[in-house]
C-alpha cells in the first residue's frame, strides 16, 4: 500500500534560474512515486521565478528569502520536510522519469543497512542533448579521501534521515563542493552505496558551479584538511594524511588549469603538493606536466615560456631531487 512506503522529500535550491527551473520541477512531478514531497527554497530571485513557483501552488511547498548561500539553502529545505528520505536536486538538474525515485526507494527497502545510495547520472546541455557522463566509481572511502575524489554524482544521490540527522547537515562554509565534504563524513559512520541505474541527469553550461576553478580548487584542500579533523579517523587512514593532502592539491591543480587556466594558483599548488608530501614528486611531475602539455596545443609560445620561468624550473629541480632521495631512502640508502 502507498501509505507503507517511506515519504521521499527533494529539496529544489534556486537563485534566478527562471530558464531552467521548470524542467526541474515536472522531472520531481512526473516521478510515478506516490509519496513524494517537492520544496524550492529560493534565495529571492528577481527574474521571474516567483511566478514560476505560483504556477505550482498547489503541488509543490515553496519559500523565497535571503540565504546564506546555497548549503544554508538546502539545510532550511531539508529542515522543513518530512521524509525518511531525503534528496536535492540543483535547479538545473534533472531526475529521470518517471522511476528514477521508485528504483532508489526499492533499493532502500531492501537494504535498510544503507544510508545514501547513487546511481548512474548523465550530462546535458541546455537543449537536453547529451554530452557526457559523469565518473561513476563504487564507493570506497580510503580511495575517495586518498585521492580526493568526487565519485558520487549529487543528483542520483538519495539519503536516509536518519544518517543526517547523525552527522549533521550540508557544512555552509562550503560554496563549493559540499555534497562531496557530507560524503566523506557520511562515509565514516555509515554505510553508501552505488547501484548502476541510470538516475539522474546533470545540467552542464556555463552558469553552474562546477566551472569555478579557482573556488573549486581549494574546496578541494579545504574539505582534504577538515576530514582529518573530524572524530573516528581509522587509523588506516591517518597514515595517509600527507599523501591525501598533497592529492588534494593535485586535484585542485586540475579544476585550476580546466576551468580558467589559472596559472598563478596552479604553481602555488605545486609547489604546497611538494612540500605536503615529498615521495609524491614523480607522480606531482606527472601531473603538472600533463597539463603544460595539454596547454602547449593551445599555443606553443605558451609551453616554451612555462618550460623556461624561473619558478617552474626551481619546481622541477626541486620535484627531481625529492625524488631522488625518496628513492635512496626506500632502498636504504644505497
Amino acid at each position: 500500500m502507498d501509505s507503507e512506503r517511506p515519504l521521499v522529500s527533494v529539496v529544489i535550491p534556486c537563485l534566478n534560474r527562471a530558464h531552467l527551473l521548470v524542467p526541474t520541477i515536472e522531472s520531481v512531478l512526473q516521478q510515478d512515486y506516490p509519496r513524494l514531497e517537492c520544496i524550492v527554497v529560493d534565495g529571492g530571485s528577481t527574474d521571474g521565478t516567483l511566478d514560476i513557483l505560483h504556477r505550482y501552488d498547489d503541488r509543490i511547498d515553496w519559500v523565497s528569502e535571503p540565504d546564506h548561500g546555497h548549503a544554508d539553502a538546502i539545510n532550511k529545505g531539508w529542515r522543513r520536510s518530512r521524509g525518511e528520505i531525503l534528496a536535492w536536486l540543483n535547479a538545473d538538474d534533472l531526475w529521470v522519469v518517471p522511476n528514477a525515485v521508485t528504483r532508489a526507494v526499492a533499493y532502500l527497502q531492501a537494504h535498510p543497512e544503507v544510508d545514501v545510495i547513487y546511481g548512474e547520472c548523465d550530462q546535458v546541455d541546455v537543449g537536453d542533448n547529451l554530452v557526457g557522463m559523469c565518473a561513476v566509481q563504487e564507493w570506497d572511502l580510503e580511495y575517495a579521501v586518498e585521492y580526493c575524489d568526487h565519485c558520487i554524482p549529487q543528483p542520483a544521490a538519495f539519503i536516509r534521515r536518519r544518517i543526517l540527522e547523525r552527522v549533521g547537515w550540508l557544512d555552509v562554509d562550503f560554496y563549493q563542493k559540499k555534497d562531496h565534504e557530507l560524503w566523506l563524513r557520511i562515509g565514516l559512520v555509515g554505510t553508501i552505496q552505488h547501484i548502476p541505474v541510470l538516475l539522474a541527469h546533470e545540467r552542464i553550461h556555463p552558469g553552474n558551479l562546477g566551472y569555478e576553478g579557482v573556488s573549486s580548487a581549494r574546496a578541494c584542500v579545504q574539505l582534504t584538511k577538515k576530514f582529518f579533523t573530524l572524530p573516528n579517523v581509522p587509523e588506516s587512514l591517518k597514515k595517509k594524511r600527507r599523501r591525501a593532502t598533497s592529492n588534494a592539491y593535485l586535484r585542485g591543480i586540475d579544476y585550476a588549469f580546466y576551468h580558467g587556466r589559472h596559472w598563478p594558483l596552479i604553481a602555488a599548488y605545486t609547489l604546497k603538493a611538494l612540500v605536503a608530501d615529498l615521495s609524491n614528486a614523480s607522480g606531482l611531475l606527472r601531473h603538472v606536466n600533463r597539463h603544460v602539455e595539454t596547454a602547449s596545443k593551445d599555443d606553443s609560445r605558451l609551453r616554451w615560456v612555462l618550460l623556461t620561468s624561473i619558478p617552474l624550473k626551481v619546481l622541477w629541480r626541486t620535484a627531481r631531487k625529492a625524488e631522488c632521495m625518496v628513492r635512496l631512502v626506500s632502498r636504504g640508502g644505497r
